[in-house]
């Protein structure tokens, strides 16, 4: 194992030719007044979605090679559409909708609809499908109502909300959660609202998951110290444990299952289902309780027995290797980590868990990126000055087959720093077994060497669009593609957007005018 580690590593500052092509759409004409829906595929044809609230929705055709708009196709909404909440344009299996949301103050109800969209046509149906009806909702971390969720298959969707409660106290109020349940035509297939078990203060919900056979999953953090359980130590006043709740659709009732993740801190979580229908949770973990550093990562695979009830957890941990923790740093850093190494394993500080891929032979890659922002304030004599900068460093690779089990772990050299975040963090895409990230670099990092830190790329001041490749052995190979001041443009690669295979697109405004497509072909 240590020997692929170091072999990953030592290959990994090579330049080396990679078949990436990079080009620019002609300009056209800025849709105005409309939000940007983003690019999506119908059948054959590539389009991007614009949005304007009760009026339409204008959809750009492109030619087959993305270079040209070749017509606009404009979808007037509903005539009472302006008093519409827009909560998305979706695909579930192929079929179109769009997900719209009311409120009436005078009965003090809140109803969710669906309207589907005929790709072929652009054009709505006549009739909406309405999916939810309920009493007032409490925002989702303040930016929306409602949360979706599918299946792997793409043959069902769920969709969660939270009521208002009616206690403000989170000592006293327990939420309740509406799970609605509804195939690929937006046919119901279960709802209801079910009550939390654990006050506000006592849980946290983390994520929501449903899985190709029809399970409803939730992830939360509790409290040790609960009114449930009725624990009142004082060493465990700060601690949680995690619990993954499933709906039991028969009676509406909750079931919950303990992880046990002995004695270990965790502080990113994520729950997915694989490509084999099998759920899995996966997250860092640390043996210390600090809060910004991570020793690995665990998977927890979920078996079921023959009635579909979860018959056992499988957990496994995934330790950092000291190698790839080491790569990258100065020689001072290096020496106080041997030292520190001597003594306890090195950790990984500040990372997020930001996508987990699976694979088809039960393998996994868990990505994560070392985030952290720092708030400053200062008082000149007449008022207060608060500012933020935003840090966005090293990717942290790590792939474990299909018992859990590390293949190879890699580390992308990568510092970002910034008061604003557009143009920093990467954007991810897979192509067959190889493993793609582009983001903004300092070009003095092309060949950095293994002992030195990565010179740092400031938000806002160009930078070279990198790829790091990573193939299904755990090579790592890089390269520069292009300058964006030479080519005059402003990048963003978290927004960038995978809408095939090997293609990879944003778009890009100008000017209030006009705006192009930047296009991303791996062959």
């Amino acid at each position: 194992m240590k020997k692929i580690i170091c072999l990953s590593l030592l290959m990994s500052h090579i330049l080396v030719s990679q078949n990436i092509k990079y080009s620019f759409s002609e300009e056209f004409e800025t849709v105005k007044k409309h939000v940007d829906m983003g690019f999506y595929k119908f059948d054959n044809k590539f389009v991007e979605g614009y949005y304007r609230k009760g009026d339409d929705m204008i959809f750009q055709i492109y030619d087959d090679k993305f270079n040209t708009v070749k017509k606009e196709e404009t979808v007037t909404l509903p005539d009472d559409s302006k008093h519409f909440g827009n909560e998305g344009f979706f695909s579930v299996k192929n079929d179109y909708f769009w997900f719209y949301s009311t409120w009436d103050r005078g009965e003090q109800t809140e109803r969710l609809f669906a309207l589907p969209f005929n790709k072929s046509t652009f054009k709505f149906g006549q009739t909406p499908v309405k999916l939810v009806e309920t009493d007032k909702l409490a925002s989702v971390m303040g930016y929306g109502k409602y949360s979706f969720n599918y299946s792997t298959d793409s043959t069902m969707m769920l969709v969660t909300y939270r009521v208002k409660p009616k206690e403000r106290n989170d000592k006293l109020n327990k939420d309740i959660i509406g799970f609605n349940l509804f195939d690929h035509q937006m046919r119901r297939i279960y709802t209801h609202e079910i009550e939390m078990p654990y006050t506000e203060a006592e849980m946290d919900n983390l994520d929501y998951e449903v899985d190709s056979r029809g399970n409803i999953y939730m992830l939360t953090q509790v409290k040790l110290n609960n009114s449930l359980d009725g624990e009142k130590s004082r060493e465990n006043r700060r601690a949680y444990r995690y619990e993954l709740v499933r709906v039991n659709q028969q009676n509406n009732t909750l079931q919950s299952i303990k992880i046990d993740l002995k004695n270990k801190y965790t502080r990113s979580v994520m729950l997915s289902e694989d490509l084999h229908h099998d759920l899995v949770i996966t997250g860092y973990y640390s043996n210390k309780e600090s809060g910004v550093t991570e020793d690995g990562a665990y998977i927890i695979k979920l078996e079921f027995d023959e009635k579909n009830a979860v018959k056992n957890l499988n957990t496994t941990y995934c330790e950092f290797p000291t190698e790839v923790l080491k790569a990258y740093e100065t020689e001072r850093q290096q020496r106080k980590m041997e030292k520190k190494d001597k003594d306890d394993n090195l950790e990984a500080a500040n990372l997020e868990l930001r996508h987990v891929e699976f694979n088809p032979d039960g393998s996994m890659v868990i990505i994560g990126e070392e985030y952290y922002s720092v708030t400053t304030s200062y008082y000149d004599g007449k008022t207060w000055h608060t500012t933020t900068t935003y840090y966005y460093n090293d990717i942290i690779v790590l792939k474990a087959d299909k018992d859990g089990k590390t293949q190879w772990c890699c580390k992308i050299p990568k510092s970002q720093v910034g008061k604003g975040t557009a143009d920093l963090s990467f954007h991810f895409h897979k192509l067959r077994d190889e493993y793609y990230f582009f983001y903004l670099d300092n070009i003095k990092n092309i060949n950095l060497p293994l002992d030195q830190r990565p010179a740092s790329h400031s938000s806002g001041m160009g930078g070279y669009l990198t790829c790091v490749k990573i193939d299904a052995g755990g090579k790592m190979t890089k390269k520069s593609i292009f300058d964006t001041k030479e080519e005059k443009v402003r990048l963003r690669p978290q927004y960038f957007e995978s809408i095939g295979d090997n293609l990879i697109v944003d778009r890009l405004r100008e000017d209030r005018k006009h705006s192009m497509v930047f296009k991303l072909e791996i062959k």
